[in-house]
Order: structure tokens, then sequence, then C-alpha cells
């Protein structure tokens, strides 16, 4: 009895410590949940944790079992690896979200992994998988919490040259050092007038008092005006797309109650003269977030936030063509209606796009080097004359120049993680884009291959484009838009 009280006695830390790696392997797994089911996580950590049991073999006295723990312990360092890449990546990003009282808990956690590690006598053993989960989880839940937030902080830190043009919130200016106020709808995409002075943009969030009152806005840029908007302040609109037969505006809103029950998308019709009113809206069952339109066949592509399919109508009825089965969703979107071409930014590091014939032809897609199979971007430009895309990869931190006819990436420079929306600035040879989460836009010259500005412009920081004569960006963000000029 009295051994079998000691082997259970010193059990007891062992079993301890595995319940503390699976609940630190399933923190670090949360991001799983952006995409798949809960059980995937419960299940990928699972996993984490029998690698880990496993891995004490490698101290056994027989060969097999030895060979099996050798084999289970660079399992473990490839979970460590991937959890690391995860911290170092969304740290600098996020880090702004975790509050004091966590730092803490992390700290406490990490010196109390730091102990088991030197074998100091410790009645409980944590292994590095917890500080590194309760960084990971909080990081982004920090993130999901905070898309429903804006803090006045944020307001208080910007600067000129950059200023608000059209703010999400009326009431900024009582803002005090330290205060956070629910965000409300702020901007996501915008279509600029030809004459400079009005915008029209998309939105997402919810709705507060006195704030952003629909999915779709109109707004005199630096004027005193409340927004003018149309459609209902639900989930997220995002494309805009001017027919260039028609006076009308084509806005999509998707994560809608369709007629038939589903959560779909509608595709408004907008007049493009004051005051923006709806003309006309077409419903789909499919939840459909951006496209572009190809004039010479007036078919309207558009993208499914399923990533299934492309579901192509036929304008001006909107008469429903045959889908084009395609895995790939646009974040961001560039036609050149006159030329029949452009670029659609998602998966690896883009696709090339035309509407007469359709068809999508993906830039560099993983028959290439590791780095392209592991890409990933939301943001891209391109340059008809020179025949050049300009792709940011921000879970690797990179920018792509790569050949629009080839296919082929012929420079590529480091940036830093996290950059998402594009924009080229062919006269003065610069690339523009944003930081999603810090809320920052980037100034990067091509020539030099350096920096040469950045500007807070306000959380999660959806868009950036050129005004139309050129002077200044337009970027939005959770502060609402943001104009600043530039100098040549």
């Amino acid at each position: 009895m009295t051994t079998l009280s000691v082997s259970r006695g010193r059990r007891w830390p062992h079993v301890l410590a595995g319940i503390l790696f699976f609940a630190g392997a399933a923190l670090c797994n949360c991001f799983l949940t952006s995409v798949y089911p809960q059980w995937v996580v419960v299940a990928a950590a699972a996993v984490c944790s029998a690698v880990w049991a496993a891995s004490g073999l490698a101290a056994s006295p027989h060969p097999g079992a030895r060979t099996a723990g050798l084999v289970a312990a660079l399992a473990l360092m490839a979970c460590y690896a991937f959890w690391l890449y995860l911290a170092v990546a969304f740290f600098p990003l996020l880090a702004w979200t975790v509050p004091t009282w966590l730092w803490t808990a992390i700290g406490a956690a990490t010196l109390l992994a730091a102990a088991t590690m030197l074998r100091r006598v410790s009645p409980l053993q944590a292994p590095f998988a917890l500080p590194l989960g309760m960084l990971i989880a909080g990081l982004l839940s920090g993130w999901v919490r905070e898309e429903w937030l804006v803090r006045c902080d944020d307001f208080l830190a910007l600067t000129t040259p950059a200023e608000i043009v059209v703010a999400s919130r009326p009431d900024f200016a009582s803002c005090h050092p330290g205060e956070v106020r629910p965000a409300g709808r702020f901007p996501r995409t915008i279509w600029q007038a030809p004459e400079g002075d009005r915008v029209v943009f998309t939105t997402q969030g919810g709705a507060v008092p006195g704030g952003i009152d629909g999915a779709i806005c109109e707004a005199e840029l630096g004027g005193e005006a409340r927004p003018h908007c149309v459609g209902p302040p639900i989930n997220k609109s995002q494309g805009l797309t001017a027919l260039p037969e028609r006076d009308v505006l084509l806005a999509l809103q998707w994560g809608l109650l369709t007629p038939t029950g589903s959560r779909g998308a509608a595709v408004y019709e907008l007049s493009r003269d004051r005051p923006l009113r709806i003309l006309a809206q077409h419903w789909f069952d499919q939840p459909l977030g951006d496209g572009f339109y190809e004039p010479r066949n007036r078919i309207f592509y558009l993208f499914s936030d399923d990533v299934d399919a492309v579901y192509p109508v036929q304008l001006p009825d909107f008469t429903p063509l045959a889908k084009i089965p395609i895995p790939f969703a646009a974040g961001e979107i560039h036609y050149d209606m006159q030329r029949g071409e452009g670029v659609a930014c998602g998966d690896h590091i883009g696709t090339a796009i035309r509407g007469e014939p359709f068809a999508l032809r993906f830039l560099a897609d993983g028959s290439g080097s590791l780095v392209e199979r592991v890409s990933m971007t939301w943001g891209c430009d391109w340059d008809p004359e020179s025949r050049m895309v300009y792709s940011t990869v921000p879970n690797l931190g990179l920018l792509d120049r790569i050949d629009y006819d080839t296919g082929v990436v012929n420079h590529r420079w480091w940036v830093g993680f996290g950059m998402r929306s594009v924009e080229y600035d062919r006269p003065r040879r610069r690339v523009y884009f944003t930081n999603f989460l810090r809320g920052e836009v980037v100034a990067f010259d091509e020539p030099s291959g350096r920096e040469v500005g950045r500007w807070f412009v306000g959380r999660f920081s959806r868009w950036a484009r050129l005004t139309p004569d050129r002077s200044a960006l337009l970027a939005t963000g959770n502060l609402g838009i943001v104009r600043i000029p530039l100098a040549d």
C-alpha cells in the first residue's frame, strides 16, 4: 500500500501537466474556429497531447519505444514551431488588445513553465504550451472583441497630416484618454465620385445611436453632416462597382436573411447622384461579397464567401447564369473595364482575371517555392502599363512584385506581418498598403525598397485608394475615413 501511495503521489504532477498541456494546445489551436467547428480544435489538441505524452518514450531502454519517442519528439517540436510562429506573427499586430491582468497571468505561467524545465522541486509541472496558448488565445480573442469597440486613445493618436474626413461616430470630439466606446458601424470600401468631394462607402459592425445607421452610405468629404445611409445595418457590405453605360452603382451585402430563408446576399442598384437611394434589389442564396463587371458581355461576376464558385449574372435583368466552380474568393478586386482584365486578391498571391471570356488564372499558384505554397493574400494591385502585380502576403510579411502575364515573382520585399489592401502609385513609384490590425497605412518606395511613410488611420484599416487627382490617399478604419495628403 505504501509503494502504491508513493507511486500515485509521484504520478499526479505528470497527470496534471498533461491536462495543462491539453488546455494549452487547445488555446494555441483556437485560430481554427475561424474556419472549422470547435470539435476540430479539441481533436487537434488531443493529437498534440498524445504526441507530447509519447515523446517521453525517447528515454526508454527499449529500442522500438525509444524510436517511437524520438519520432513523437520531432512531431512535438513541429507543434511548438507552429505555435511560436502564430505568437510571433500576431504579437506585434494585436498586443494592444491584451489586458494587463492577462499579461500578468501569462507571465506567471511562463515562470512556472521555466521552473518545470529547470527541474526545480515543484508539485506543479507546467508545459510551455500553456503560456503560449494563453498568449495566442488572448491575442485572437482581443481581435474579436476590439472589432466592436473604438478607443479614444486611437482618435487622440491621429496626427497631422492625416485627418478624419468622415467620422464613424459624431462624438469623437468629447473623447478622453483611456475611454473605450462601442465602435458602431464603420467604413470598409469606398467609391469616389469623379468630382472628388463625395464618397459612397460600404460598412460593417453594429449600429449605435447617432452613428452610421445603414449598410451603404454617402458623405461629403470633410463635411459636418451625418452620412446618409441605405440598406439594413446588418453584417457586412463590401463590393462597389460603377456601371459605365448606366448611372448606377452596384453594391453587395451578405449575411442577410433572404426571402427563401437562407443567410445569403443582396445586390443593390444605387443611384450615383445625390441623394443616395436604392433603385432595385436582387436576392441571392449565396453569401456573395464582391465582384467585377465586364461591359463587353454585360455580365457581373460574383464571388462567394463560401469559396466554392463564381456566380455570373446577366445584366440588366440579373438573370442567373451557370455558376463556375472555382475554390476562390476575392478579398480585393482591381478590374480595368477598358482593357477587359485585372486582378483579384485571394488564395496564394492573387489571380489574373478576365471577363470576356471568363478566365481566372492563379499567379505563382504553388508550383514553385515553398514560400509561394504557404502564401496567402487579401490585397493586391497592378500596373497595366508595366504589367506588374503588387501583392502583400500578410502571413509571411512579404510584398511580392509579380509579372502579370507569366505569374512569376520577380522581386520580394519584407514589409511586416498583417499588410492588407494595396494601391500602386505609378508616377511616384510607390506602393501603399494598410496594416489591418495595427491600423496604419504604409508608403513603400519601389526603387529603393524602403518604407518612406507611415500613418495611423484607425484600427481594422480595410482599404486605401488614391483620390482621383492623386494628391491624397483615402483610408478606412474604425475611426472612419481618413485623408492623407501626399507630396510629390
